[in-house]
């Protein structure tokens, strides 16, 4: 137990000691002690007043002594002194003086009141029972010892014989005074057992009940951070515990499904020859990693990872289960990307590599210089390939800043690249518009060029044009790259910069390339803080557009 627990109880024993009457002590400690004496000396007083109003009616024809009119007048006054008495300022436990003085009182009373009122003694119970009622052993002394000095005084304090016959009273009385002092005193003590015991378990209960609020706030904000669905249900699929990432991918999933949801168990559904996991735990199975796709179609598809375990009661019956969904939808594509990048790459070094292989065996058995030509072509290809992987791998390009003329930069790649354009029967215009310098890293830069004008002939029909234009402004230079081909899709479009990405049409129809050409652009571009920005639309071409700071 700690200091403070101690100090707290040691303190609650001295207020139950001290208080007026410990039955009520829950009523009486809401009020001023000035009040509770008052309250507890209550029932004497009116007991007292009634005797001093039958004394005056029924009038004996011997006449009695006029204390006994007196001293109910007298002990009538003491409520008053209960409200007048600086009880804050005297000693705690000083009100007992009150049930003493009232047992005094009484004891006169009864020794004026003689035969007649000899049933007056019995009111010496009530201050007897206010006393006793407690556990402080003093003020059982005083229960006990108040009836005795009451009794045997107050024939001495009158000046009365005490008679042979009246040693029964006067010793029997005091005895059963004391007996009930007693009794109440160990009813007192029983009470303030049982109270402590309620006041420990209620302490218990409270902290049980900040136990278990903090597990609970605990556990939701456990729930709230994972960045996985959970969803504990029953065996009728109604929840028990969701956290904010189920209810959001559940609000999807009904809104982008139209037939079944994989996230709900609705009665009437029609079966599936493969349940849903949320199916399967509803009948207590487990499992990991089941893999399900929800969405209308193969663009709008999201792929979660569901694993369940049952959830059982005491007897080991079934009360439910415990899912989690995970979204692995980027892990899939990924692991699809992956695919495709090996195929893609494997494909575009090998066709190099095997032409290099091909000739150098034609060359060791027909030597002739062209086929040297022909091997240097396909191993600067196969050099070029892997230096792209490089640069898209790098995860901060080096930047070498130079003022450079990137009209007489973009007249360069142009010309460069008019050979493919007339292989492919494709028009490039060039248009500069403005001085046009700025500072980059002229081979980098020359690099984004090429690369996009590259993309923009593959992918542009025979006849068809790609222009190029330069426009220079006060802060900064803008290039645009446009063809008049194929054109992208809006998914297309989102995933164009991602790398190794090749859009349907260029898959369908083997134009070559790595999907590289537009990861690579945005590297370079973004390293010199511009931006790039792609617009398409099928069948409609594509422009390219990059803005860089001058």
């Amino acid at each position: 137990m700690t200091d403070a627990t101690s100090h707290q109880t040691s303190r609650r024993r001295s207020d139950v000691a001290d208080a007026v009457f410990l039955p009520l002590d829950d009523y009486l400690g809401t009020i001023r002690i000035r009040m509770a004496v008052l309250l507890c000396q209550l029932p004497l007083t009116v007991m007292m007043t009634l005797i001093l109003f039958l004394a005056l009616l029924f009038k004996p024809a011997t006449p009695w002594d006029p204390g006994v009119f007196l001293i109910p007048f007298l002990h009538v006054l003491i409520p008053a002194a209960c409200l007048v008495l600086p009880w804050h300022r005297l000693p705690a436990g000083s009100f007992v003086l009150i049930p003493v003085a009232d047992c005094l009182s009484v004891g006169l009373l009864r020794e004026i009141g003689g035969p007649v009122l000899s049933v007056v003694g019995l009111l010496m119970a009530f201050p007897v029972i206010w006393l006793s009622v407690c556990v402080n052993r003093v003020r059982l002394a005083l229960a006990v010892m108040a009836p005795i000095v009451a009794t045997l005084a107050s024939p001495l304090a009158l000046g009365h014989e005490i008679e042979p016959s009246e040693m029964i009273r006067m010793i029997v009385f005091p005895t059963i005074m004391a007996a009930l002092a007693f009794t109440g005193h160990a009813v007192a003590r029983g009470l303030t057992k049982h109270r402590e015991i309620l006041n420990q378990n209620d302490r218990d209960l409270e902290l049980l009940n900040k136990a278990t609020a903090d597990h609970a706030q605990l556990l939701d904000t456990v729930l709230e951070t994972v960045n996985v669905g959970v969803w504990a249900m029953d065996t009728n699929g109604t929840d028990i515990l969701t956290n904010r990432r189920f209810r959001s991918d559940r609000s999807w999933s009904r809104e982008n499904v139209g037939g079944k949801n994989p996230f709900t168990i609705c009665p009437g559904q029609v079966p599936e020859d493969s349940p849903s996991p949320a199916e399967l735990a509803a009948d207590g199975a487990t499992f990991t990693h089941r893999l399900i796709r929800v969405g209308p179609n193969k663009d709008h598809q999201r792929t979660f990872s569901a694993a369940a375990r049952p959830l059982l009661g005491e007897s080991g019956h079934l009360k439910g289960s415990v899912l989690a969904f995970t979204d692995v939808t980027a892990l899939v594509k990924a692991q699809t990307a992956r695919d495709k990048f090996v195929a893609t790459v494997s494909h575009e070094l090998r066709t190099p590599l095997t032409s290099i292989l091909g000739y150098l065996e034609i060359l060791d058995e027909h030597p002739d210089p062209q086929y040297l030509g022909i091997i240097e072509r396909n191993a600067e290809r196969l050099l070029a390939l892997i230096n792209n992987l490089l640069l898209v791998a790098c995860e901060e390009l080096e930047i070498r800043r130079r003022p450079t003329n990137i009209g007489a930069l973009l007249q360069e790649s142009v010309r460069a690249a008019k050979s493919e354009a007339t292989a492919r029967g494709v028009t490039l215009t060039l248009s500069i518009q403005g001085a046009a310098e700025a500072g980059v890293d002229p081979r980098h830069f020359a690099k984004a060029v090429d690369e996009l004008l590259s993309n923009a002939i593959k992918f542009s029909p025979e006849g068809r044009n790609v222009s190029v234009v330069l426009r220079d402004t006060d802060d900064r230079i803008e290039l645009t790259v446009s063809d008049q081909g194929f054109g992208m899709t809006q998914q297309e479009q989102d995933a164009a910069f991602t790398t190794f990405f090749k859009a349907d049409h260029a898959m369908e129809t083997a134009i070559p390339g790595a999907g590289l050409g537009l990861p690579l652009c945005k590297a370079i571009i973004e390293a010199h803080a511009g931006t790039i920005k792609l617009e398409s639309q099928p069948k409609s071409g594509t422009t390219v557009t990059i803005a860089m700071p001058r």
